[in-house]
């Protein structure tokens, strides 16, 4: 947010009134927590995924040890 508000007033762009830096400030919040809820998903990706490998694999060599 505020490079983007310094690149304005370098270009000599009109100043933002208080509820355009409100509504500015929203969308940059609303961006942070996109982003969080994206680091959460990898983040439980990377853990399931391989447990859920691991118990497979425990499971498959039990089954295959008691037929066997």
């Amino acid at each position: 947010m505020e490079k983007l508000l310094k690149r304005a007033k370098k270009k000599n762009h009109v100043p933002l009134t208080k509820s355009d830096r409100k509504r500015l400030k929203k969308i940059y919040k609303e961006e942070m927590v996109k982003r969080s809820h994206l680091v959460r998903i990898a983040a439980a990706w990377i853990i399931t995924v391989p447990a859920s490998a691991c118990m497979a694999a425990v499971l498959f060599f039990t089954l295959r040890g008691l037929f066997v």
